[in-house]
Parts: C-alpha cells; structure tokens; sequence
C-alpha cells in the first residue's frame, strides 16, 4: 500500500501556515525578551530594580519550560477528543 502524495499546491499552503504560525508565536517572545527592562519596572516595581528583572525573566523562563507539558497534555486531548475541539 502506498502514502498518499501531498499536491505540490498542499503542500506549499502547509509549510506557509507553519511558517506564519512560527513567527508569530517567535515574535511575541522576542517582544517580550526584549522588553524586559521595561516590563520589570511596570509589573514588578515593589522591589528593587534587579528583583524585578530576575523575576521578569522567570515569566519569560517560564513560558519556554511550560510548553512542553502543555504540547503534550493538548496533544493528548486532540487525539482522544479531536483536534477541533481542543482549539
């Protein structure tokens, strides 16, 4: 039994959806990252300036380290309850 071939016309539409998705999702960390000085000062002005960074960038720090579980656990609903749904 053969795979199915992927349409060239499919195929470029899927890997520009990734693309597009990638950079935005990219985009809003690089935002983040590099408002970070600024963000500290706005959310975290009860302590001193370098405590309000450091706990800045344990946000930032926290969002890479939570993506995995949340990928898997989203994942695994998508596949057991379908993908539409989980959205």
């Amino acid at each position: 039994m053969t795979a199915p071939q992927l349409a060239t016309k499919d195929l470029r539409r899927v890997v520009i959806a990734a693309a597009v998705g990638n950079v935005i999702e990219w985009y809003d960390f690089y935002i983040f990252g590099s408002l970070a000085a600024l963000l500290s000062v706005k959310f975290f002005a009860a302590g001193a300036s370098g405590s309000a960074l450091i706990k800045t960038v344990g946000t930032f720090t926290a969002g890479f380290l939570i993506r995995p579980f949340g990928a898997f656990v989203f994942g695994r609903i998508g596949d057991i309850v379908g993908r539409k749904y989980t959205f």
